[in-house]
């Protein structure tokens, strides 16, 4: 066994699981996140029970206390001091929590365990469960978070969640807690919008649609550029959102159909219509970005579109040696611009944002 030797294993109370004894489990994990950007109009407070949606995978819900959504989620609390918690992570209400649950059981019938406060202790013995559940998160989490930040964000009032914990764990059949182990801040100015309950629902609620259109590894760079704190490799994640997604959705353009929607006189439409079908080689991303601006991103705009030539020229700078310093990289931009991009398809109306925030 590697990590902790026997002798040590034993000295914290484990023993080995008996011959015979079978442990079986779903693996879930709780993420948990600071919501910053808006507020509920009025100032009412953030009740989980009202803002909460389920799948068979994903559930998630808002609260203005963590053990409150906690329990409205998995039927518990997350702390048993909630203030002490907000004041040890340095965070402040609202909170999105996003549980997720691997569809299969798993097993173990061999290693160490222990019994302690009515859960399970095991060492070492799911590793591949644990696995598997991070590979979930990745490609349902990160890409969710992301998608219901773009689809909650408007020009000028970015939302953010910014991951604060994660907590990963089992239940067994018999409805029992199990926890497997191996192994015994930047600051940020925030404008919150004001959004009313039934915006939010319906913004969770595309937030699922859109999720599953999006390229896993757009979700995945989202989330680390927002997790990370150096700012090269933030502003490089962002790029990479923007760079996989503009890819992806320049596959999905239908030519013969988005025809249709250019302005082109009849005097030359049969013709042009023969060229723009056959002739829609693109082979270089900023090539590709201003097809996806003309026929699949309705509110990006040339502006836009010379914001990413400028995103762009920086990450090039980098990529061929030059001497780019921190303090000039267009992190923010390039999130904004992120953000805009996804927000296609699933973008609620800036009307709904009520500028007049606190």
């Amino acid at each position: 066994m590697m990590g902790l030797s026997n002798f040590y294993l034993e000295k914290m109370g484990f023993v080995q699981i008996p011959n015979g004894t079978k442990i079986e489990a779903r693996f879930k994990s709780l993420n948990i996140y600071e919501i910053r950007g808006i507020v509920l109009n009025n100032k009412l407070p953030f009740l989980p029970g009202n803002i909460k949606q389920e799948t068979d995978v994903l559930s998630v819900s808002i609260g203005d206390s963590v053990n409150a959504v906690c329990q409205a989620l998995i039927g518990d609390v997350f702390t048993e001091d909630e203030n002490k918690w907000r004041q040890n992570n340095k965070t402040n209400p609202p909170y999105l929590l996003v549980l997720t649950t691997v569809p299969e059981s798993v097993s173990c019938n061999s290693g160490y365990w222990k019994h302690e406060d009515g859960k399970i202790f095991t060492y070492d013995c799911f590793t591949n469960a644990r696995e598997a559940l991070k590979k979930f998160e990745k490609e349902r989490v990160a890409t969710f978070v992301t998608s219901l930040s773009a689809g909650l964000s408007a020009t000028g009032h970015p939302v953010a969640f910014i991951p604060i914990e994660r907590e990963a764990f089992g239940i067994t059949m018999d409805n029992k807690t199990l926890h497997d182990f191996r192994d015994i801040g930047t600051g940020e100015l925030t404008v919150s919008t004001a959004i009313t309950t039934d915006i939010l629902t319906s913004g969770i609620e595309a937030a699922f649609s859109a999720c599953l259109e999006l390229h896993p590894n757009v979700g995945y760079f989202f989330d680390l550029a927002t997790r990370e704190k150096d700012v090269l490799k933030k502003f490089l994640y962002y790029y990479l959102v923007i760079e996989i997604h503009t890819h992806n959705e320049f596959k999905k353009i239908d030519y013969s159909l988005s025809f249709e929607n250019l302005k082109v006189s009849e005097r030359i439409g049969s013709s042009a219509v023969q060229f723009f079908v056959t002739y829609q080689e693109a082979k270089n991303l900023s090539q590709r970005f201003i097809w996806c601006l003309l026929l699949r991103w309705v509110e990006v705009s040339e502006k836009d579109f010379i914001q990413f030539r400028e995103i762009k020229g920086f990450r090039d700078h980098i990529y061929h040696g030059e001497e780019v310093p921190e303090r000039t990289l267009p992190v923010n931009q390039a999130r904004q611009l992120a953000l805009k991009i996804l927000r296609r398809g699933n973008q609620l109306p800036e009307s709904v944002f009520d500028v007049r925030c606190s």
